[in-house]
């Protein structure tokens, strides 16, 4: 190992010493120690946020995919609910003048052209 030397504060020397202590090893095992971990952890700590990124696309994912599930849920009562053509005639004849029967005897029943409003 190459030697590397440093200037530091004699209080940070004296935590780093006690902390060494605590260990059992030395000054320079320790911050040996400390400066891998560090890398570590920065490494940690880009794949957390990484991860992190892909669980909020995911989630986002699911919100979507829930209101299209809750959709096609509803979808049978929509279908339901909405009349057949022959109903929407049958409905449009029977509201209608005497006028407008015998127009539509010739040009048909405007049933694709009614508007959801009636």
């Amino acid at each position: 190992m190459e030697p590397l030397t440093i200037r530091i504060h004699e209080d940070t020397k004296k935590s780093l010493q006690e902390e060494a202590d605590e260990y059992d090893v030395s000054v320079s095992e320790y911050v040996r120690r400390l400066i891998s971990d560090g890398r570590e952890y920065e490494e940690l700590q880009a794949e957390l946020e990484s991860k992190q990124e892909r669980i909020r696309q995911l989630e986002s994912q699911l919100s979507r995919r829930s209101q299209i599930e809750e959709k096609i849920e509803n979808l049978p009562d929509v279908i339901r609910q909405r009349e057949s053509y022959q109903e929407r005639r049958q409905r449009l004849i029977d509201n209608a003048t005497i006028s407008q029967r015998l127009k539509w005897k010739v040009t048909g029943v405007p049933v694709d052209s009614e508007t959801d409003d009636e």
